[in-house]
């Protein structure tokens, strides 16, 4: 994947716009085999979509570029529009626009503001939201790849709500990066939506994937189950929030991809209850 995509330096709104559907529609359309038809700009039906493709197999994508605010309701609104007419969407939001409630970048962090344009989206796609970044240097602009977030809750309990300014409201959550391997883009339907998005693993798979690792490797043999609880909390607790490594191992459990006893899963159900 190309790393940067040089611009002018200048902060108006309407560059940012601009300059990040450009970067989609040349990166996707170099690195895209799968693209047959392509337009910067598209009416469909009077409302004019950022980006189009349409693929070899015949599904048609628009990518929505966000930067300024927005409601949920518009949200809503233009993914049914394009959806009516047989068009999958991606939701594409600037990590530094006033369209979220606090900078986002490719990284963990803990107790971050979300915006309920980035919560409901994060619901929307299944676990991710799209972020891209620009980078200023003296004599350039540079664009970022386009990377994924996923949020959890915070563990502060007094974070479990709805904030609410004189404008506008925010959640507190945790965020965890993952990776965008490619510029190839799947349609999907979910939540009642037809969505494109890139071929990033969920974050709750990658964490299944290393706690499985790590129990089979350090905990297989071990009878104690608390000890196993304990110590697979101890391990990821720090990157990933405990909420987020409860939720993970009730599905494991489920799945049997670990050996939990009753008394240790209701355990994780109360704790993540009453959190």
């Amino acid at each position: 994947m190309s790393n940067l995509l040089s611009t002018h330096n200048t902060k108006s709104e309407s560059f940012y716009h601009k300059a990040i559907k450009k970067l989609f529609f040349k990166f996707i359309s170099e690195n895209n085999k799968n693209v047959r038809e392509k337009s910067l700009e598209k009416y469909i039906n009077k409302r004019r979509a950022d980006v189009y493709f349409r693929l070899n197999s015949g599904e048609q994508i628009v990518i929505e570029v966000q930067n300024s605010k927005i409601s949920v309701k518009e949200i809503i609104a233009r993914t049914e529009h394009y959806n009516k007419n047989e068009i999958y969407v991606l939701w594409i939001l600037y990590g530094n626009g006033s369209c979220i409630a606090s900078p986002k970048f490719p990284q963990d962090k803990k107790n971050i503001k979300i915006g309920p344009v980035e919560n409901f989206l994060h619901r929307m796609y299944g676990g991710r939201v799209y972020y891209v970044n620009f980078n200023f240097y003296e004599d350039k602009t540079t664009i970022s790849v386009p990377f994924a977030l996923h949020f959890s809750d915070s563990s502060n309990k007094k974070n479990r709500k709805i904030f609410r300014t004189k404008y506008e409201g925010y959640y507190i959550k945790n965020v965890n990066y993952t990776k965008i391997p490619s510029w190839n883009l799947l349609c999907v339907e979910f939540n009642e939506f037809k969505l494109a998005r890139f071929y990033d693993k969920s974050i709750k798979r990658v964490i299944k994937s290393q706690i499985i690792s790590f129990y089979k490797r350090n905990l297989k043999k071990e009878t104690n189950h608390k000890k196993i609880l304990n110590s697979i909390i101890t391990r990821f607790k720090q990157k990933y929030g405990l909420s987020l490594i409860l939720q993970t191992l009730l599905e494991l459990t489920k799945e049997k991809k670990i050996e939990l006893n009753h008394r240790i899963i209701n355990k994780i159900q109360k704790k993540l209850h009453y959190q």
